[in-house]
């Protein structure tokens, strides 16, 4: 879409456009059903493994999680060793859990306040259903895997476009206002959770915790990518066809610049653009379908100055 002096015709592109717009808006439809039956799928099995974790590493290690679990696990304690009173997990993690949810529904959606809560319910029953059990008794070994266990369940339920509530409402609401990754502050408030519980109950189970608490936010950080940046430099013929695709599938604007090949002496097009890194895979699906030549090179993105467009929660 040249003319002769290698300048882009835009205005030969409007059919181009509409018809993108046109697939974009069929294949949004047709996934609805799909992708709610994909965030079922992840809540569900986020919540088990996260009450899993609980009766295989938390309990045998005398852990305390972070956030809200943390602090019913907290009560639970304090109330069976300075009263003799055992109070289920359950009635603790919902009556901590509303407030977070109420902030999360008039903010995020009613969607994804739905799903959320729905994994605090599985995770709250099933805590006080699924028995105790003794895997290893080295406390470094049950910090270890019950972080990477506690960091799985996470990135499944949020990857499937939920949280696990509490803080996790707390810390979307946030990212959903400023576009930031927020889960290193909340280690930070599960760290003071931990020293009170350490003071209480002792040290060294508190500090194991922190192990627990800091292999856990890695492991999150490694999977959950909703806030991570990649750039792409796409090498095409078909300029504007590639940047209104990936506009209309992700609404991410681009830059067309003009180029020339170093082997070939031909005129090229880069174009060049800034996406969320869980969006990777889907953008260069369309761009391949758009342009089967197109040269992707992808670059990580520490940091992005300036307006750039982050998808509602739950979308």
């Amino acid at each position: 879409m040249a003319d002769i002096n290698g300048v882009v015709d835009k205005t030969e592109n409007f059919d181009a456009v509409d018809e993108s717009y046109q697939k974009y808006i069929r294949e949004k439809n047709d996934s609805g059903i799909k992708t709610d039956a994909k965030t079922l799928i992840g809540v569900i099995l986020g919540s088990l493994v996260s009450a899993a974790n609980v009766a295989l590493f938390v309990n045998a290690g005398g852990l305390t999680p972070g956030g809200m679990t943390g602090l019913s696990v907290l009560i639970q304690r304090i109330a069976l060793k300075y009263a003799g009173l055992t109070i289920p997990f359950a009635p603790l993690s919902l009556l901590f859990n509303i407030i977070p949810a109420i902030f999360a529904f008039r903010i995020i959606g009613k969607k994804y306040t739905a799903f959320s809560f729905l994994s605090i319910l599985i995770f709250s029953f099933m805590t006080d259903f699924i028995p105790n059990w003794t895997v290893t008794r080295d406390p470094l070994l049950i910090a270890l895997f019950g972080g990477i266990l506690a960091g799985i369940s996470s990135s499944l339920v949020l990857n499937a476009g939920a949280s696990q509530g509490g803080t996790d409402f707390i810390a979307m609401c946030v990212s959903a206002k400023k576009g930031i990754n927020t889960f290193n502050y909340v280690m930070t408030f599960n760290i003071c959770l931990l020293l009170i519980s350490g003071a209480l109950f002792g040290m060294e189970p508190a500090l194991y915790t922190i192990i627990y608490q800091f292999v856990a936010t890695q492991v999150l950080n490694t999977f959950y990518k909703r806030y991570a940046k990649k750039t792409l430099f796409v090498v095409t013929n078909k300029p504007v066809e590639v940047s209104m695709e990936v506009r209309m599938t992700t609404n991410h604007t681009s830059t067309i610049l003009d180029g020339e090949g170093g082997y070939s002496g031909q005129n090229k097009y880069i174009v060049y653009m800034i996406i969320g890194a869980d969006e990777l895979n889907l953008v260069r699906r369309h761009i391949r379908a758009v342009d089967p030549n197109a040269f992707i090179n992808v670059l990580n993105s520490d940091m992005v100055t300036g307006k750039f467009y982050v998808r509602p929660l739950g979308s």
